[in-house]
C-alpha cells in the first residue's frame, strides 16, 4: 500500500470516529430524544409529584416528632433539633406567619439552653444542621414573598461554614434548589451546587455534582436526587470532568 493510500485510509478513519461516537452515545441512551423525550418528561413530572407528596408527609411527621419531644420533656438540644427539621417544611407549605412564628420559637429554645448544653451542641455539630435548616426556611419564606435577592442570600448562607458530620455525609437540602431550577433560576442553583464542594466531599457527591452540572448544561429537568446519576446516563449525557465543571482546574 502506497503512502497516499495509507493517508486516505487514515483520513477515512478520522471521519468515521465521530459517527462511531455518536452512534455509541445513542445506543446507550434510553431516552432517544434526550431531555425533551416525552417519556423522560412524564417520568420527571411523576417524580415532582412524589417529592411534593413526600415533603407534605414530612411536614406532619416532623411536627409530631416536635410535639412528642415537648410532651416527653426532652432536653432543649433535642427539641431544637427536631424543631429545626420541621420548620423547613413549615416554611414550604404552611402560612408564612406560622412558619415565621416557628422560626422564632427555635431561637427561643436555643436561648433557653444552658451553657453546658450549648457547649455540648457546639462540640457535636456546631449547630450547623440547625442553622442550615433555619436558613433554608428563611429562603423559602423570602421566595414565597417574592424577595428573590433575600431568598438567594439565605440559600447560600445556609451552607456557609458548615461543620456538620450529617451534612458532610449526606449533603445539604435541595428541595428549594429543585423549585428554583424548575422556575428558571439557574445561576443561583449552579452557584449553590459548586459551593457544596467545600464540605460535601467524596465520590458520591462528586458524581452527583457532575451529573447535575451536565444536565443543567443540556437544559434537562432535574429532580436533584441521587437517582440523577443514573438518569444522566439514560439521557445519553457523557460524564464531565468534575474539577473542570467546578472551575478548579
Amino acid at each position: 500500500m502506497t503512502k497516499i493510500e495509507h493517508l486516505l485510509k487514515f483520513i477515512r478513519f478520522l471521519l468515521f470516529v465521530p459517527l462511531i461516537t455518536t452512534l455509541s452515545k445513542q445506543s446507550h441512551a434510553d431516552y432517544l430524544q434526550g431531555c425533551d423525550d416525552p417519556e423522560y418528561l412524564e417520568y420527571i413530572d411523576q417524580r415532582f409529584t412524589y417529592l411534593d407528596s413526600r415533603n407534605r408527609r414530612l411536614l406532619n411527621d416532623t411536627l409530631q416528632d416536635y410535639q412528642l419531644s415537648l410532651s416527653n420533656h426532652s432536653n432543649p438540644y433535642k427539641v431544637l433539633n427536631v424543631l429545626s427539621r420541621h420548620i423547613k417544611y413549615s416554611a414550604q407549605f404552611e402560612p408564612i406567619e406560622i412558619a415565621e412564628f416557628k422560626i422564632e420559637r427555635a431561637f427561643d429554645v436555643a436561648n433557653k439552653m444552658s451553657i453546658e448544653q450549648q457547649i455540648a451542641g457546639d462540640v457535636y455539630d456546631g449547630f450547623s444542621s440547625e442553622n442550615h435548616s433555619v436558613d433554608i426556611a428563611r429562603a423559602w419564606i423570602a421566595y414565597r414573598k417574592g424577595d428573590l435577592k433575600k431568598a438567594f442570600n439565605a440559600l447560600h448562607n445556609s451552607i456557609n461554614d458548615i461543620d456538620s458530620a450529617f451534612l458532610s455525609a449526606f449533603g445539604p437540602d435541595f428541595d428549594l434548589v429543585r423549585q428554583l431550577y424548575n422556575d428558571g433560576y439557574v445561576e443561583p442553583v449552579v452557584a449553590y451546587i459548586k459551593k457544596t464542594e467545600l464540605f460535601w466531599i467524596g465520590k458520591r457527591p462528586n458524581t452527583l455534582r457532575s451529573a447535575w452540572l451536565n444536565m443543567i448544561k443540556a437544559g434537562c429537568k432535574i429532580q436533584f436526587d441521587s437517582i440523577d446519576t443514573i438518569k444522566a446516563k439514560q439521557l445519553g449525557l457523557t460524564v464531565i470532568d468534575v474539577q473542570k465543571a467546578l472551575g478548579f482546574d
